[in-house]
């Protein structure tokens, strides 16, 4: 017979059929605005409740005035705090998404039934109600007028049965609203127009006027509770009946009980002879509704030309919105602020895998298949609501055709006053172009790995170009000592020989001294090219006496002061490493020499367990900027190619006319520390 709706969810037809998306919004608003007012009359009645309930442990006096002043009683302050916390949290549960909610929903439901029944119950069984005051029992704490006592019931029912529907789509609790506002307008009237017996309704209790008009608001709260149920939607709609109610309704009632009370107020001061009253207050009442009719019919004549019009020019636009949309193959969507998707055109539905139907009002995780990526683009729509600006997103769903990666581009959707209906988006499939991304990278990636491994490819061919022209230069060397410095030992020898022959005559004594400074120059020339060759004192006594042996030649052929800093004990790097370090001090000195235009050079050479530093300073000109960061300059290169093979770096620092200062550090591996030398 009944079906439960925790959130009225429209079918695709009632969609299809709305002028536009914006109409939607108007009257999501307009019901949001509903609840938050039902809710506001529920903390209303609360704090009313509390203070009544507060009022009873006051002292006598206070007390006394204060029931004197709102003459209601605690138990039926009771009942209001129970069923306005019932209506208050029925209003948070509005879409039914938590069952804990609900159940105490329910609870609190019920508590508010059995205080109705008990109150009936007792008034029933001891009479108090229907015993004249001095035939009354002393009251007890739980009488109080049976109205009241129905009131409750009524009020409980409606709570228990907010959101059960019939099979023909109506409501229940509608109807029960309506009946409870009615029943309170019973003792109202009394009150408005003096008529006893409406306020005591026989019995000897009157119904308090602010327990009344508590009854009242919270009927109508009730029913705001719930603006999409249909008795409430006719007067919640955009459409024409809508509006027409919420102008006509207040000002008719309102002008005919301000006529009713003004036609009483006449009589009673003898204005208007009592058989003349209804004949005048029909002829009034007609006349006021016939005016207020005629005018809104009026208005609305005027409205509906206007929305013609604007209809005309909307379907023009909606066309052209549905031609872009349904002819696109980007998907394009629309969700309100609950998440939940209120539009979607064909592409969204291809690639969701979904019908209209299976689309419209569903949730993230009823659209996608995993539950971590519905939740992560429920989490993206509130960032884009919350900060009111756009974005674009990159996101990778799964979806029926597989896994799928999109561009899109969300906004804020902002309704006509300006406050956040729900966010827009544009998706772009950009799956085969990632993939493309992905190859490109993946080729980059072995494209730097070949780099890398050519690059050291081709430091090991240098190290083996520069190893054999070591070598080459080691087997000239030693050609040079044995051959040619044997050969010049026995010119030497033989050329004394010729000495003591010579006639001591002045000119072949000058041709004596000039033969013996020529064959002292071809000796010092052989030393010198054999020793750059390959130094001796490297091989036979290690690299700190080739260092100190380079920086005396230095000295001896420019005169500049030479310092060598060196350490105290043996320097065992390895024999590659200690001919790589020779012939990097070899270059840079000669860089001295040809470039620095310096008086005083020192060298200092570090090590410890781990590396090994040489540092070359001077005082000269220094090096200019553009010098020391180009390529092209081969010295400087051969340093840092050097240095690189070996693990290390070339630092250099120089002040233009301060002078340079080159640090080269080499890490010591401990193959080449236990190379043989």
């Amino acid at each position: 017979m009944h079906k439960k709706n925790g959130g009225v969810r429209p079918s695709s037809a009632e969609i299809q059929n709305g002028a536009s998306v914006e109409y939607f919004a108007a009257s999501q608003s307009n019901n949001s605005s509903m609840v938050t007012l039902a809710m506001g009359l529920a903390m209303a009645v609360i704090l009313f409740g509390i203070v009544v309930v507060a009022a009873t442990f006051l002292e006598d006096e206070y007390r006394r005035l204060l029931a004197e002043l709102l003459a209601v009683r605690p138990v039926t302050a009771a009942g209001f705090i129970l069923g306005a916390c019932a209506l208050y949290l029925r209003c948070v549960n509005v879409s039914a998404h938590s069952a804990r909610l609900g159940l105490l929903v329910n609870l609190l439901s019920l508590l508010l039934l059995a205080l109705g029944a008990a109150t009936l119950v007792h008034g029933a069984l001891y009479g108090l109600g229907w015993l004249p005051v001095d035939q009354a029992h002393p009251i007890s704490p739980l009488v109080m007028p049976p109205l009241l006592s129905v009131g409750f019931l009524l009020m409980a029912a409606i709570l228990l049965l907010q959101d059960w529907r019939l099979l023909g789509g109506y409501y229940p609790s509608e109807y029960l609203s309506f009946a409870l506002i009615g029943l309170s307008a019973i003792p109202l009237v009394g009150y408005i127009y003096g008529v006893s017996q409406f306020i005591y309704l026989d019995f000897y209790l009157p119904v308090p006027l602010l327990s009344a008009m508590v009854f009242a608001l919270l009927g109508a709260a009730l029913l705001m509770a719930r603006p999409g149920h249909p008795v409430m939607a006719v007067i919640m709609r955009m459409a024409p009946g809508g509006q027409m109610l919420r102008r006509l309704l207040p000002q008719t009632l309102f002008l005919l009980l301000a006529f009713s009370l003004l036609l009483n107020w006449s009589m009673t001061r003898g204005w208007i002879v009592p058989d003349l009253l209804l004949p005048t207050l029909t002829l009034i009442n007609g006349v006021i509704i016939l005016f207020i009719f005629w005018g809104s019919a009026s208005r609305l004549d005027s409205e509906y030309g206007e929305r013609t019009r604007n209809a005309q020019k909307l379907a023009e636009t909606s066309a052209l919105l549905n031609a872009v949309s349904e002819s696109t193959s980007d998907p394009i969507f629309v969700k309100n602020r609950q998440g939940l998707m209120i539009f979607a055109n064909p592409a969204t539905l291809q690639k969701l895998g979904k019908t209209w139907e299976e689309t419209m009002y569903r949730s993230s995780r009823e659209l996608f298949m995993v539950e971590e990526e519905a939740d992560r683009v429920d989490r993206d729509d509130r960032r884009v609501m919350a900060s009111g600006k756009p974005e674009k997103l990159e996101q990778t769903m799964t979806l029926p055709e597989g896994t799928v990666t999109f561009q899109t581009a969300k906004v804020p959707w902002f309704g006509k006053d300006g406050s956040v209906q729900g966010v827009i988006g544009i998706s772009t499939d950009i799956t085969e172009r990632k993939q493309a991304e992905d190859v490109l990278r993946q080729r980059e990636s072995q494209l730097e790995k070949t780099v890398v491994q050519r690059t050291a490819l081709l430091r090991e061919l240098t190290n083996h170009l520069e190893t054999v022209r070591e070598e080459e230069k080691r087997a000239i060397a030693r050609e040079l000592h044995d051959n040619m410095g044997a050969s010049l030992t026995a010119l030497s020898m033989h050329l004394e020989g010729v000495y003591q022959v010579l006639p001591p005559d002045e000119k072949w004594m000058d041709r004596k001294t000039r033969m013996q400074g020529l064959m002292k120059s071809l000796v010092s020339t052989t030393r010198r090219i054999q020793t750059e060759l390959r130094p001796n004192t490297l091989d036979l006594f290690g690299l700190k006496a080739a260092i100190s042996e380079q920086m005396d030649e230095l000295h001896e052929r420019t005169g500049i002061a030479c310092h060598a800093s060196l350490p105290d004990e043996d320097v065992e790097v390895g024999h590659e490493m200690e001919i790589a370090i020779y012939r990097m001090l070899q270059e840079m000195l000669n860089n001295v020499t040809k470039h620095a235009k310096a008086s005083k050079v020192d060298v200092i050479l570090d090590i410890d367990e781990d590396h090994v530093a040489l540092t070359v300073r001077d005082d000269g000109v220094g090096i200019p900027e553009e010098r020391r960061d180009n390529h092209k300059t081969y010295g400087l290169r051969g340093l840092r190619e050097r240095a690189t093979y070996f693990g290390g770096k070339v630092d250099i620092r120089s002040t233009p006319g301060k002078g340079a200062l080159i640090t080269i550090s080499l890490p010591i591996r401990p193959e080449m520390a236990s190379t043989e030398t």
